[in-house]
C-alpha cells in the first residue's frame, strides 16, 4: 500500500489551476518525478561539449555547429534547416530519439550540407517548414566555481507571464509550456491562425519540446559554461557565441555581445535587436526607486522621458 500526503499548499495550488481553466490533479503531482540522465556529448575541436538530451534543444545546437565547422558559410540556410528539424525534438520516454541523435552526427551534417545551394535559395518547404508559436519567457545562468564545479541552467515559464496565473500560496507564476506542442496555421500577424499539435499526437505526461541548450565544454585545461535565453534564439545565439570565441578568437564578452542572426518561426531572417542600458526612476511613497534595464534600441523613442 502506498500513502501519498499532499500539503495544504498543493491543494490550494490545484484549486487555483482548476479555477483558471486547468485540469491538474493530485495524481499528476504524485506521478511527477525528476529524471536524472547522462548528458549527450560531441567533439568540438579540443573540447568535449556536454548538452541535454531531448526534449531540450541541445541536438539543434550541435547540428548547427557540425555544419558550420565543415564550412563557415551559408549560416542562414543552416538555420532554416535547423528550424525544419525541430519537429524531431521529442520526449524520448514517449518517442524514438533516433532522429534527434542523427542531428548530432557528422555524417548527417554532411548530408544536409550537400543540400545547400551556393547560388540559390529555395522555398520554405525545401528546408522543412515548421511553423510554431514563438515564446520569450526564458532565463539562463552559468556558474563556474573555484573548485571547478560547473553549472549551466536554463529555466522558462514559456511566455513573459507564463499562463498569466500567479499561485498565491507559492508566489510562482505558472507556465504555459503546453503551447510548445502547437504548430501555427494561418496569419499570426493578423491574429487569424489556428494552433494544433505540432507532433499530431502527444501523450499525457510527455514533456514538450524546447530550445534550451545549456552546455558545458571541457578541454584538458579549460572549462567553458554557456547557454542562452530567448526561446528560438537560443540555439543560433549559443552557436554564434561559441563560433566567435573558439574559431574567430574573440574574447567571451565580444563573442556574446555580437548581434545574432536568426530565422524565426515564419522562416524570416532577423537580426537581434541591440540592447541599450536605460535607467528608470520613480517615486514610491516618497522614496526614490532607481532600476537599470536593458531594452531594444528601437524602443528607446517610445519610452517616457522627463529631465
Amino acid at each position: 500500500m502506498r500513502c501519498v500526503v499532499f500539503s495544504f499548499a498543493q491543494q490550494i495550488h490545484l484549486f487555483q489551476c482548476f479555477c483558471s481553466g486547468g485540469n491538474l490533479t493530485l495524481e499528476d503531482l504524485a506521478s511527477c518525478k525528476v529524471t536524472v540522465t547522462d548528458a549527450w556529448n560531441m567533439s568540438l575541436g579540443e573540447y568535449q561539449m556536454h548538452f541535454p538530451l531531448p526534449p531540450a534543444g541541445g541536438a539543434l545546437l550541435t547540428f548547427i555547429l557540425n555544419i558550420m565547422k565543415g564550412s563557415n558559410r551559408h549560416r542562414l540556410l543552416t538555420l532554416k534547416f535547423a528550424n525544419g528539424l525541430k519537429k524531431h525534438i521529442r520526449d524520448p520516454n514517449f518517442s524514438s530519439d533516433k532522429m534527434a541523435k542523427n542531428l548530432t552526427e557528422d555524417r548527417f551534417a554532411n548530408h544536409i550540407r550537400s543540400l545547400i545551394s551556393s547560388d540559390k535559395t529555395h522555398d520554405s518547404q525545401y528546408y522543412g517548414k515548421n511553423s510554431y508559436l514563438d515564446s520569450i519567457g526564458t532565463t539562463h545562468v552559468s556558474v563556474l566555481a573555484e573548485d571547478g564545479s560547473a553549472v549551466s541552467v536554463t529555466s522558462s515559464i514559456n511566455d513573459e507571464f507564463g499562463s498569466n496565473v500567479l499561485s498565491s500560496s507559492t508566489g510562482i507564476i505558472l507556465n504555459n509550456h503546453l503551447n510548445d506542442f502547437c504548430e501555427i496555421h494561418g496569419d499570426i500577424l493578423n491574429s487569424s491562425f489556428s494552433c494544433y499539435s505540432r507532433s499530431l499526437l502527444y501523450f499525457s505526461g510527455e514533456q514538450p519540446p524546447s530550445n534550451m541548450a545549456p552546455s558545458v565544454l571541457k578541454s584538458q585545461s579549460t572549462t567553458l559554461v554557456i547557454g542562452g535565453s530567448g526561446a528560438e534564439m537560443i540555439p543560433p545565439a549559443v552557436a554564434s557565441a561559441l563560433m566567435n570565441h573558439l574559431w574567430f578568437g574573440k574574447n567571451l564578452k565580444e563573442a556574446i555581445d555580437t548581434l545574432v542572426v536568426l530565422v524565426d518561426s515564419q522562416s524570416e531572417v532577423k537580426l537581434e535587436s541591440k540592447l541599450e542600458k536605460v535607467i528608470f526612476s520613480v517615486y514610491l511613497n516618497d522614496t526614490l526607486i532607481i532600476s537599470t534595464s536593458l531594452v531594444p534600441s528601437e524602443s528607446l523613442s517610445s519610452l517616457p522621458c522627463r529631465m
